[in-house]
């Protein structure tokens, strides 16, 4: 089933993409929308798309705020172009892994380890 919901996420993530940039036209969503990750409920019935933005928060909200207002239009396009029993409702969510990474690497930066302290390899 693993497979299943992988090669489903894959589909779905090259699909929505593509619709996103070719058929969507809300001004809201710009080019610098990507989807991050799809990940599709086990029972094949719900599926969550994450997406980062390039910009500031209100940015990323606009195009939030626009795909979600596109998700009907998304969903039926799935609908026709997808060989699919059951074509997944579809949620849209920011995704913060690259901000929670920034964030990280800054606190590690601001350690300060004496210069001739190494750690061993565990």
């Amino acid at each position: 089933m693993a497979d299943r919901i992988n090669s489903v996420n894959s589909l779905l993530k090259k699909e929505i993409s593509n619709l996103i940039h070719r058929q969507v036209k809300d001004p809201r969503i710009n080019d610098f929308v990507s989807i991050v990750e799809v990940k599709t409920s086990r029972n094949l019935q719900n599926a969550t798309i994450y997406i980062s933005v390039i910009g500031d928060e209100k940015i990323k909200k606009n195009a939030l705020k626009g795909l979600t207002s596109a998700s009907g239009f998304i969903q039926n396009q799935l609908r026709k172009n997808l060989d699919l029993k059951y074509v997944p409702s579809i949620q849209f969510r920011l995704d913060h892994s690259l901000e929670d990474a920034e964030k990280i690497l800054t606190l590690l930066d601001s350690i300060d380890l004496p210069k001739n302290e190494s750690f061993d390899a565990v």
